[in-house]
């Protein structure tokens, strides 16, 4: 397995619920997990993210509720269609409706959710 040149790990309350709404409601895969230190290494479409439950390893500061302030991680995927599809049957709302923008050429399909831990995920589709 390849690893990306940039990894980011995700500090998150409850591994158990992050891992089911990752897996089952984003698509991700996990490629492999460490259960005694709650940590799982998840990919979809080559983006790669770990997510690890809070254990204070990483800790710089409090950590409150929204984690991911100010920070929000673009993910491409290649339908977003049906991603949408499976926010709205296990009821997740957006934090940015779908949207088409142009940057510098090229444009894309976008939208914003936010995960279970307030990270922010813009998943976009290029055309």
């Amino acid at each position: 397995m390849e690893f990306n040149k940039l990894i980011p790990e995700l500090s998150v309350k409850d591994i158990q619920k992050s891992k089911k709404f990752y897996l089952d409601v984003l698509g991700f895969q996990l490629i492999y997990e460490r259960i005694e230190d709650q940590f799982a290494f998840i990919s979809l479409n080559g983006a790669q993210m770990m997510i690890e439950q809070c254990n204070g390893h990483w800790q710089t500061g409090k950590l409150e509720y929204p984690y991911g302030r100010g920070i929000n991680f673009q993910i491409e995927i290649e339908n977003i269609e049906i991603l949408l599809e499976n926010l709205k049957k296990h009821n997740i709302p957006l934090f940015r409706d779908l949207m088409t923008n142009c940057y510098s050429g090229f444009t894309q399909k976008e939208f914003i959710v936010q995960d279970l831990d307030g990270y922010l995920l813009r998943f976009c589709q290029s055309y």
